[in-house]
């Protein structure tokens, strides 16, 4: 795995010359994975996020879904939510090894803008209505597969809800646990989900990338 200009990748316009920014947008019915238009909104919002990019080895549990012709998703959000004690909450599923706890992830479906998808999942996922407080980061990555190479894409926002131990499972989602931990553990979480070996190995290197993005941000 190899960084390629980390935190001073360009932004990448997805259909030349089709987004003219005047403050009001014409939205394609299929959005393309970042667009300059939308991450300078979410900028003007919330905050310019730190940029990152790599290159990362896929192996075959990645290639099953990430080269995936009918993928339902442009890109993805990674969410930090503080609550009101300072803790964050990540989670554990039940496929997971038991020691596996990470920040919640979701996918920005193709027609959808990036608030749209972090909202949604946000609610989906917790049941909380949550504020964001600030756009963190994007992680842009190349995965590749023999020749092949896929491209895909990581949101990260730090959200905020006044309340302390309220996440709940929605009924439906595979998640078997939430847990908080302080800022300063998501090292430990990075370094957990960088150990795993086996079928996960990939995974957890891919996975560990936001975590360290969100412990050098917060």
């Amino acid at each position: 795995m190899s960084n390629l200009g980390l935190e001073t990748m360009p932004v990448v316009d997805g259909e030349e010359n089709a987004w003219g920014h005047d403050g009001i947008w014409a939205v394609p019915s299929q959005l393309p994975m970042i667009v300059s238009d939308e991450v300078a909104e979410l900028s003007a919002h919330y905050g310019a996020p730190l940029q990152r990019r790599f290159d990362m080895q896929a192996d075959d549990y990645i290639y099953s879904y990430r080269f995936n012709k009918t993928i339902d998703r442009r890109a993805e959000v990674v969410f930090a939510i503080e609550d009101g004690a300072g803790q964050l909450w990540v989670h554990n599923k039940s496929h997971y090894p038991n020691n596996i706890y990470r920040l919640p992830t979701g996918g920005v479906h193709w027609e959808e803008l990036v608030v749209e998808g972090l909202l949604r999942e946000v609610k989906e996922e917790t049941g909380l209505d949550l504020e964001i407080a600030r756009f963190l980061g994007i992680i842009e990555y190349q995965f590749w597969y023999g020749g092949a190479m896929a491209p895909f894409a990581s949101y990260i926002f730090h959200l905020r809800t006044p309340c302390v131990d309220c996440p709940t499972i929605p009924k439906g989602e595979l998640i078997s646990e939430f847990r908080a931990v302080s800022p300063h553990q998501l090292r430990q979480l990075a370094v957990n989900l960088r150990n795993l070996v086996g079928v996960r190995r990939a995974w957890g290197e891919w996975r560990a990338l936001a975590h360290d993005l969100v412990y050098d941000t917060l």
